[in-house]
């Protein structure tokens, strides 16, 4: 069992200007590129904050998931998912904030499909990412 609270430290480094893509890293880990979105006059052609932000969200539940299937011996062959993240401007003052999560999961190859679609929802509920954010979410499952 791990100890609490649990740390985890990430780390980048950038150049000065918008059009200067950065290095991002955590861990010992390869580092990954990141640059400011084509839609807000960056470069666009690498990981933005707005993706890295939607594969934690559902990378997150995926391992929530698989953690949940193992413990439960709940077995399936895959799970893929998709994630789209909606940002809006706040009306009071045109602050840019992630509005809404919209995700879909296929589960493939369960062998208790009832109970796969169970621990999903509940991996859906206890997943400590989205918990911690106020976006709003709407989760599509499909288990075949």
């Amino acid at each position: 069992m791990s100890n609490f609270p649990l740390k985890f430290e990430v780390m980048a480094d950038s150049k000065y200007g918008i059009s200067e893509p950065w290095q991002c890293s955590a861990d010992a880990m390869e580092p990954i590129t990141v640059s400011i979105p084509a839609e807000f006059n960056g470069p666009g052609k690498a990981y933005s904050p707005e993706d890295l932000y939607g594969l934690a969200v559902l990378n997150c539940l995926i391992s929530v998931y698989k953690s949940l299937c193992e413990a439960n011996k709940v077995v399936f062959e895959t799970i893929d998912g998709k994630l789209i993240v909606t940002m809006d401007k706040k009306q009071q003052d045109g602050q840019l904030i992630l509005t809404h999560l919209d995700i879909t999961f296929n589960v493939h190859g369960a062998q208790d499909k009832e109970k796969a679609r169970e621990i999903l929802e509940k991996a859906i509920r206890d997943c400590p990412v989205t918990n911690s954010i106020k976006s709003g979410k709407t989760c599509h499952i499909n288990i075949d």
